[in-house]
């Protein structure tokens, strides 16, 4: 119970005051308290507390705080939102290759395919990389237990694979993004171990992401995600022509992956020539068979661009782009 310090009349709440305290108001003597006392009473037992401490909140000085932490936030992180990345070459041109949905962990990833697409892009000094995410499968735990069960090696040995291989092509590397596997962690931790890896040693962008490529002096701007906000049975590259329509209109390239089907076109909208590419993958298990496709597509469409004028050229097959940027017969 509340009572008045002077009176000991009941007190009845009154709003707060200009200082930020709660108000009240005595029903003996009327006056406005600010410092009630604290009775607890029983027939046998009267408590009395007469330090009782009373908080103040302003909002004024939390704001301060907030924007200070983050400050600090923005300078501890490693993600970005935009990249400017500047290359200068002896070639004509460049293939760009984008790679996701590897799932290594998983037993239904072809490693074979793995290697030897590993050995293509070491082979050929024009080819480079960005890495669109589900490198590794990371299953903690699944709405189906038979995704966790079929790892044939653990989450934290997935990632020292990734590592072991990022090791060996960094120098091909151009961007690196997001991905809804390697994020599963976050859901419990808040922790993710492969954003960690790449944003360290990477451009990394933790959602969608620019990056500005300046190739002897040839700009091109390409827009990048795992993920896209909208899917079409009867248009694979719809998700992204609607990143494009909605949030960012004037990129040369977009590129996304997630659904295992790729897929690429290029067209005019907005007065410029888009191309869009959407990115295979190299697991073939029953849950893709169930959710995605039945057929199974091992193909990363990429794309090569001029670093003498500015022209961008999709291509489904590795083979076929390089053939092109050596000015061979395409078959």
């Amino acid at each position: 119970m509340l009572r008045c310090p002077k009176c000991n009349g009941e007190l009845w709440k009154n709003g707060s005051g200009s200082n930020g305290k709660k108000k009240y108001k005595c029903s003996e003597c009327l006056e406005n308290v600010y410092d009630p006392v604290v009775i607890i009473e029983n027939s046998n037992v009267s408590v009395e507390h007469l330090d009782k401490k009373n908080g103040s909140f302003d909002w004024r000085e939390w704001t301060d705080e907030l924007s200070d932490i983050q400050k600090l936030h923005e300078k501890a992180s490693f993600s970005q939102d935009v990249a400017t990345i500047k290359i200068d070459t002896k070639y004509k041109s460049l293939i760009i290759l984008p790679l996701a949905d590897l799932h290594i962990g998983s037993i239904s990833t072809n490693y074979e395919a793995f290697r030897n697409f590993t050995d293509f892009i070491l082979k050929h000094d024009n080819v480079y990389v960005m890495l669109v995410g589900d490198l590794t499968d990371n299953f903690g735990t699944f709405k189906n237990a038979l995704a966790v069960l079929q790892q044939i090696i653990s989450p934290e040995k997935q990632e020292q694979f990734i590592e072991s291989w990022l090791d060996e092509i960094a120098h091909k590397i151009l961007v690196t993004g997001w991905d809804n596997h390697s994020s599963f962690d976050e859901k419990f931790t808040g922790k993710n171990s492969i954003k960690k890896l790449l944003s360290r040693n990477f451009v990394y962008f933790n959602g969608i992401g620019v990056a500005n490529i300046s190739l002897n002096g040839v700009n091109y701007k390409l827009a990048m995600t795992h993920r896209t906000r909208g899917f079409s049975s009867f248009n694979k590259t719809h998700g992204l022509k609607r990143l494009a329509r909605e949030d960012i209109p004037d990129a040369d390239i977009y590129v996304s992956a997630h659904v295992h089907t790729p897929a690429m076109e290029t067209t005019g909208e907005r007065g410029l020539i888009q191309t869009f590419i959407v990115t295979g993958s190299i697991k073939n298990d029953g849950y893709a068979k169930r959710y995605f496709s039945y057929n199974h597509y091992e193909y990363f469409p990429c794309f090569v661009i001029s670093s003498e004028t500015k022209h961008v050229l999709p291509f489904f097959y590795m083979e076929d782009a390089i053939k092109f940027s050596n000015g061979l017969e395409l078959s």
